[in-house]
């Protein structure tokens, strides 16, 4: 494959077609430094270009309406209540209805748990879950 980018395909996370490399994007400065894979660019994300700009034309499109409610710089987080200078659209990814104008940490941190209460209750009960004992080095802590 031509531009430094390995030949191969990749399942999007999206879609979940798996699609030639070509149909990815890839860093331009970043690349692989060990293995059999040195020297490749490395893969931006594992979302097809196709899912990419579909979600980019929502979020778009999602912004245009509802701009006027985006909380100032400095305000707090409506998820996380943390101080906020930059927000950003949250929606939900398969009504594509607007959620809300949330920090970028929550947004993403929703995501990687799959934008559902599900996944969140899963997260909630890990951390409510005791931990065992592991050693390190010749003493004890809790993991």
């Amino acid at each position: 494959m031509n531009d430094n980018i390995q030949e191969g395909s990749c399942v999007c996370s999206v879609c979940k077609e798996e699609k030639d490399n070509s149909h990815f994007s890839f860093y331009q400065d970043r690349i692989t430094k060990r293995g059999e894979k040195a020297g490749y660019r490395l893969r931006v994300n594992t979302n097809c270009r196709e899912c990419t700009s579909k979600n980019n034309k929502v979020v778009q499109r999602l912004k245009k309406i509802h701009l006027s409610s985006k909380p100032s710089p400095n305000s707090p987080c409506p998820c996380c209540h943390r101080i906020t200078l930059k927000f950003e659209i949250d929606h939900d990814h398969k009504t594509e209805e607007f959620r809300g104008w949330i920090c970028k940490d929550c947004n993403v941190g929703l995501g990687k748990l799959g934008d559902s209460k599900e996944g969140l209750q899963n997260a909630i009960m890990y951390l409510e879950t005791p931990k065992p004992l592991a050693i390190q080095n010749n003493g004890f802590f809790k993991i």
